[in-house]
Formats: structure tokens, sequence, C-alpha cells
């Protein structure tokens, strides 16, 4: 049986580099109970073994409560010696902790409040067990090699007793936060859904676009609009593709973070797989790949899928390619990046 304890969305990410005047920090915790709502599969984590003894569990507990400024009770404490993320195991030495935090003043205006607590900088250590949540998502951004990423759930298997993170890469290392998330608070989208499509394309899409919405109907002053559109149509495209070939957990990863290094997440044997959407206006089988998508491509070379769809805006037809027949491909440089750096110094 695997228990998903799903979070909010900004409350665990790392590799996202705040290019804000101020704040924009994980959260690092998920409101359970509130008020009259509760979070019923979150609540799944109050059935989950803690894997503490009683000696170590009141010297973990006394820890938290002296670190609040409110008067709490922690009601459950996991430890979890045994991590994956996205199923691949990860190697650390620590335990990784998750506790249940409790308003217990009825001074408080926030009395009854329970909140699932996750902190990365949270470390403990006796003569019985480690923590370090810090050590172990560290070792998890390590795994998946310091690429941005953020926590969509924590999973518990309680035959293997492993917790895993079901993580969503969102981009390169250091992306800046503007890229991914929108500055809003409330319960409006989070995400960014704005996204610029290099031009490096226009010459060789602009005629076939233009043959086939009409000439005047397509130009530089909306071609970024009408190539999002296009692959906006192609992820759908995919979507059923896929369905069609039984994967399952399709998620449109490109539909909420547009910067993202692959457009499509799903399960295909268990397994999560990553995919690459392409698309063009002509028949002709090209397409481009920017560096970092290329280096995606080699870091998950057995889980990165390229589909690329040729006349998209009639009869759309979906190739499907896997990461290492890139290099079997015709290539052709476009563009080079120079540093002056040193001839100005």
């Amino acid at each position: 049986m695997v228990y998903r304890l799903p979070i909010d969305t900004k409350s665990l990410y790392l590799n996202i580099k705040n290019d804000n005047e101020a704040g924009h920090t994980a959260t690092v915790a998920t409101p359970l109970k509130q008020g009259s709502s509760y979070k019923k599969e979150l609540g799944q984590i109050m059935n989950i073994p803690e894997n503490i003894d009683v000696y170590s569990r009141e010297n973990l507990v006394s820890c938290i409560i002296s670190k609040s400024r409110a008067e709490v009770t922690i009601p459950k404490i996991c430890l979890f010696n045994r991590v994956s993320v996205n199923g691949e195991i990860v190697d650390t030495d620590c335990s990784y902790c998750i506790y249940v935090r409790e308003e217990i003043s009825t001074n408080n205006i926030h009395y009854g409040r329970q909140k699932v607590h996750y902190p990365i900088s949270f470390s403990f250590i006796d003569e019985n067990i480690c923590v370090n949540n810090k050590k172990v998502i560290k070792a998890l951004s390590e795994k998946l090699s310091n690429y941005a990423f953020l926590v969509n759930a924590f999973e518990y298997d309680v035959e293997t007793e492993i917790l895993n993170f079901d993580v969503t890469i969102v981009g390169p290392g250091n992306i800046p936060y503007s890229r991914v998330f929108v500055n809003q608070k409330g319960t409006g989208s989070k995400y960014i859904k704005s996204y610029f499509e290099s031009l490096d394309n226009y010459d060789t899409e602009i005629i076939a676009l233009r043959e086939k919405m009409g000439y005047n109907n397509v130009g530089v002053e909306n071609y970024i609009d009408t190539i999002n559109q296009n692959k906006f149509t192609a992820s759908n495209e995919v979507k059923r593709y896929l369905e069609k070939k039984e994967c399952s957990d399709i998620r449109l990863i490109s539909h909420s973070f547009p910067y993202a290094l692959y457009d499509v997440e799903y399960l295909a044997n268990s397994t999560k797989h990553y995919a690459i959407i392409k698309c063009t206006a002509t028949k002709a089988k090209r397409f481009i790949l920017s560096a970092e998508e290329i280096a995606f491509c080699n870091r998950f070379q057995e889980k990165v899928e390229l589909f690329l769809l040729t006349d998209i805006l009639e009869d759309k037809k979906v190739f499907h390619f896997n990461a290492g027949d890139l290099s079997i491909m015709k290539k052709r440089i476009r563009n080079v990046m120079y540093d002056a750096g040193d001839l100005t110094k």
C-alpha cells in the first residue's frame, strides 16, 4: 500500500533563484486542518509509522517546540531512513523528518489548526537517530543533477518503507523565480503563463503558417502567440497518443511551467518518463533543441522521449523518437555564445 500526501505548490522546492526584491522562499508546510477544512488525503500521514523510539521522540519534540513562539503540540512525527525521488533510490546516511504541528492555545485565533511541516533546515541528532532534512534534500538534488525542481507529494510505501518524493523538474539549476511562479497571494494561479519562444525557426515556419492561416493573419507581431497555440495543440495530441499507449498519470507540464525542459510527464511501466514536444506547420521532420534541452536528454536518456508533430495545422502527423536517436540524426549548429571577458581585462 502506498500513501500519497500532496503538498502545497510553493511549499518545497530547490535550485530556483529568487529574483524578487525580498521574500518568496519555500513555505515548507501545508495546512492539514484549518477551521472546518480538513485535507483528508494529506491526513493519511497519521497512518504512517513514526519509526522513532520514545526517548528520541521526546527529545525531538522538545527541539521542535523550543523554536515555536506559540503554544503547540506535536501529535505526529515520522522519520524516514530510506528515500527516493521519482522512483529512484537516493543514498543518504540521515533520516528525513515530517511532523504535524497543532496550535493548542485557546487564546490563539488559530486554535486547533494543524499543519504538516517538512523544514529544509531542520536537523537533530542523539545516540539513536540522525535527522538532517537539508542533507537529504541536497542528496535528492544531486540525484537530479541539481536541476530546479518542486515537490508535488510525498509517497510512502508501507511494504518497502521508502518515502518517495514525487517531483517536477521545472528548469535548469538557478532558474529565476519569475520564470516559474507568479508573485501573487490567494488561490489564483501560482504559475507563470507567458512564454517567449525563440525566433530561430521564424524563417522556415512563417511561410507555411501564412499559407494555411492567411497572409494577413500571422506575422512578426503575433508569431510567438501563434507558435504557443500550436504547441498547446501539439501537447494535447501527444496526450491522446500516450493514452492510446495505456500510459498513466499524464501531466501537461509545459501548460503550467512553460520554461520547463520537457512538456509532458507520464508513467510507463510504473516509471516516470519525460516527453519533449516539437511541432511545425511544415511537413519537414526538423526541430530545434536548446543546449539545456540536449543536456537534459543526455542526463535522463533512458526516460526522455521526443515527439515531433508535422503539419500541425492540418494532418498533424506524430513522430516518436527516443533520446538516444538524437546521436544519429543530422545536425546543424545555429547559435554559439561567445565570452569576451578575457579580452577586456
